[in-house]
């Protein structure tokens, strides 16, 4: 990928994980990151939402298909983020190009680093990267239960667009889809 980049992303205030450090936002770029962020999603999902592995094979063969794409191709193909804490990744974020707009995925964060405004560092990292790449827009698909991830969308300017039931997952539930034009 790239030359790593960071970011503190508090203010100072130790957050709830312990140790003092301040999470860092950096780009995806050492070894064992991409694999770190799949297992954080087969953990998070299913702990938290009761989702099957599948949602662990499906972030992983997309995860697996940016990186590829990524190496073959370059950076226009988007870049991922890895909030690491402690020595641990504990969130990502990409931004894709797809179709000549950008497509926001793999948002997501360990509990203990919520409320911290984390998050919020994340979703504006790569909205301030699409911005850069002169996206005229973006465009993100989840899933209903993911309330506190919709709130920091909307937050950021999305706004719901489509809705449909689906069962995915292991679970039932309502895939939707949030757009935003700059």
């Amino acid at each position: 990928m790239t030359e790593t980049v960071e970011q503190d992303v508090t203010t100072g205030t130790a957050t709830a994980a312990g140790e003092g450090e301040r999470p860092v936002i950096r780009l995806a770029t050492e070894p064992g990151d991409l694999g770190d962020v799949i297992a954080l999603h087969g953990r998070l999902y299913w702990s938290e939402y009761a989702m099957d592995q599948s949602m662990e094979i499906y972030c992983g063969e997309g995860i697996m298909r940016f990186a590829r794409e990524r190496f073959e191709r370059g950076p226009e193909v988007g870049e991922m983020w890895v909030v690491e804490h402690a020595g641990r990744i504990l969130g990502a974020i990409t931004m894709l190009e797809e179709d000549g707009l950008g497509r926001l995925r793999w948002l997501l964060l360990d509990a203990a680093l919520r409320g911290f405004g984390v998050g919020r560092a994340l979703v504006r990292t790569a909205m301030d990267y699409a911005r850069e790449r002169g996206f005229p827009g973006v465009f993100l698909t989840t899933i209903a239960p993911l309330h506190t991830a919709h709130a920091l969308y909307r937050e950021a300017g999305f706004e719901l667009t489509s809705s449909e039931p689906v069962r995915q997952w292991g679970i039932e539930t309502d895939e939707m889809r949030f757009d935003m034009k700059f």
